[in-house]
């Protein structure tokens, strides 16, 4: 057991957790209806992804009848189509929910929390479990399945724990613009939600695919497509931020209830 690795996993685990937990302690404080709002963007997160888990299981099994010749249209049919379903099941349930129980966006501080919670569970279940399993049980899982050597798993740590970040802004984001939606009725601005998301997934992955794997090593495609990772959010952020100051916010805020 690498005590290197462990430290490794545990230190990737924190960045990719605790910026995102600090903020959200900040603006929930001891706020019980902000908890409930970021525990229920945490569910809803957990039952988005099992809606859509069926679609990709079918889709997995395909790929197995595929002749290895036709295996790049494949590559790119997946990628679509879990970019796809990510930005509709994510957007269409968060959306789906909240326009029938708004009060828990009821302002802009509750809207915040809820998108919190909802990357918070994502990093926790998709990432932190994983990079725990990896770094303490690295020599049992490597008897059963394939890993990298321990440096590049290594620096796999610390670009996935950034990619948490980015995808938890991303998660706060979609969730303002969704608010938005419900809250002035521009619902429009659910499919705004929808294609940014799916930008998010589809525009990297197919990058990394189709341009980046057949030209460059592989560490400097992945650390490349972070980097795209990156500016998408900020944009998203830039995105959000615009819209709210064009809308403004919920009741609420306009009596600078939640401001004070």
């Amino acid at each position: 057991m690498s005590l290197f690795l462990i430290l490794a996993a545990v230190a990737g685990s924190l960045i990719a957790i605790l910026p995102a937990f600090l903020i959200f302690l900040y603006i929930a404080r001891f706020k019980g209806s902000m908890w409930i709002s970021a525990l229920l963007g945490g569910i809803f997160w957990f039952i988005a992804l099992l809606a859509r888990t069926p679609v990709l299981l079918v889709l997995e099994f395909w790929g197995l009848t595929i002749p290895p010749s036709f295996f790049a249209i494949y590559a790119a049919i997946l990628i679509f189509l879990g970019a796809l379903m990510a930005g509709l099941f994510e957007e269409g349930i968060k959306f789906g929910f909240l326009n029938k129980y708004p009060q828990f966006i009821k302002t802009l501080k509750h809207a915040l929390c809820f998108g919190l919670g909802w990357g918070l569970c994502e990093a926790l279940l998709i990432y932190v479990l994983t990079v725990l399993a990896y770094g303490f049980l690295y020599e049992l899982i490597i008897m059963f399945v394939p890993l990298p050597p321990e440096p590049v798993l290594i620096l796999n740590f610390i670009l996935g724990a950034f990619e948490r970040n980015v995808a938890i802004l991303l998660h706060v984001s979609a969730t303002i613009i969704v608010a938005l939606a419900i809250w002035h009725r521009r619902y429009l601005f659910v499919a705004v939600a929808i294609l940014a998301h799916f930008l998010f997934d589809f525009v990297p992955l197919i990058l990394l695919q189709f341009v980046l794997y057949p030209l460059l090593p592989y560490m400097n495609a992945i650390i490349i497509v972070e980097g795209l990772l990156g500016v998408f959010a900020v944009l998203f952020v830039l995105l959000a931020y615009f819209l709210w100051k064009r809308e403004g916010g919920p009741r609420e805020l306009d009596t600078d209830a939640e401001l004070t």
